[in-house]
């Protein structure tokens, strides 16, 4: 499967600390292709498995400044705004 992940900082950073599609699936709980699919937007992802990479992988990094891109409707979260 082609790497098509849309967060451009996000895959820079993947880039620069070599970490694959299949390490993020696994951090998160999902097969590969749902992990690809997640980071190319075909699907959406999760507020939790945002934080997830941002935490397992990129600490030191803001969620916002990884997945800056991310269209907010494409985040589903079971809490509601305040």
């Amino acid at each position: 499967m082609k790497n098509n992940i849309a967060f451009k900082n996000l895959k820079t950073q993947m880039a620069i600390k070599e970490i694959s599609i299949k390490q993020i699936a696994k951090v998160i709980n999902v097969n590969r292709d749902t992990a690809g699919n997640k980071l190319s937007r075909k699907s959406p992802i999760t507020l939790k498995e945002a934080f997830l990479i941002k935490n397992h992988f990129f600490p030191d990094l803001p969620v916002t400044y990884l997945f800056e891109e991310l269209d907010t409707k494409q985040i589903t979260t079971t809490q509601k705004p305040a």
